[in-house]
């Protein structure tokens, strides 16, 4: 068996196809000069106000012809009058929702749960799920990977592991106050289902963390390829975010500080040297989402510190 391939000895070029007119054959020169995408912290504001019903949609800044907030996640509310009703995850993988105001009901197939205000639910995308408001409405914040199927093309078939899962409000506090308790002041919840004990993810794709950050802690300064989208659940007057290209002893070189509202959306770009910190007396609370599972599996997600964790 050869494993040797003489193109110089190749025959005629076969009557045209369909398929080989598609075919293009670029140098070196064409491939390396074609335009590379601007960097997210380049196009992108490193915060915005979560829409009180809509998309939060940079599709444009961005050059994509679907919404996106950044390019591989799209965030967004959903607000329902009494009885409404509305789609959830479409054209996605998969979706992390958190119940903002008001209760209702979401179904996915032959499943049903009741929501209120601080559950939150991992939804499989593309399976019909939907979610209907009760009679003083609904209103959730949502993240998925709608930008990512899109581009790829992909139909996306449920299996274990991407499955509903309901993270209701109460046992979030019990987990949060469990944590104050054990005198961990800078984490929170990290959500993941019994498909995924492994990973450690919400979805496939999609990391969440229910992160809080007790008065003085902070994140401390760290990056990682994956983006991230961050809302404020809880904030306070000196609670904030550093960003910054370069290190210097371990400090960012002239950051751009985001100071956090309550209801504020912050893009996180990929590797991108970044800091949470709670210089007030108060806690602060977020959801925090990555795109990680593909980083995780691809062995990519290039998590680094700063300085070393004490």
């Amino acid at each position: 068996m050869s494993h040797a391939i003489a193109y110089r000895n190749a025959g005629p070029v076969p009557a045209a196809t369909p398929a080989a007119a598609r075919a293009l054959y670029l140098s070196e020169r064409d491939f390396m000069g074609a335009a590379l995408p601007t960097p997210i912290e380049k196009v992108l504001p490193a915060a915005a106000m979560a829409p009180q019903d809509g998309p939060l949609d940079f599709s444009a800044q961005l050059g994509l012809p679907y919404p996106a907030t950044l390019p591989a996640l799209l965030a967004g509310t959903h607000a329902l009058r009494a009885q409404g009703a509305t789609p959830v995850g479409e054209a996605a993988g998969g979706v992390i929702v958190l119940i903002l105001e008001g209760s209702g009901t979401f179904t996915v197939g032959a499943e049903t749960v009741t929501v209120g205000a601080g559950d939150i639910l991992a939804v499989p995308g593309s399976v019909g799920a939907g979610a209907q408001a009760g009679s003083n409405g609904l209103r959730f914040y949502y993240v998925d990977d709608s930008p990512l199927t899109r581009y790829m093309g992909w139909q996306v078939q449920p299996t274990e592991r991407i499955v509903f899962t309901h993270w209701p409000a109460a046992l979030l506090a019990q987990k949060l106050a469990d944590t104050a308790a054990e005198g961990i002041t800078a984490s929170g919840v990290f959500l993941a289902h019994q498909g995924l004990k492994a990973e450690k993810l919400a979805t496939p794709n999609l990391f969440a963390h229910l992160n809080r950050l007790a008065p003085g802690a902070a994140n401390t300064v760290h990056g990682h390829a994956s983006a991230a989208i961050t809302y404020v659940i809880e904030s306070n007057d000196a609670s904030y975010s550093l960003l910054g290209e370069t290190l210097q002893d371990g400090a960012i070189v002239d950051p751009l500080r985001v100071d956090w509202r309550p209801g504020q959306v912050s893009l996180t770009p990929p590797n991108l040297w970044h800091g949470h910190f709670n210089d007030g007396k108060t806690d602060i609370l977020t959801l925090v989402v990555q795109l990680s599972g593909l980083y995780y599996n691809d062995r990519t997600m290039n998590f680094r510190f700063a300085r070393p964790p004490v």
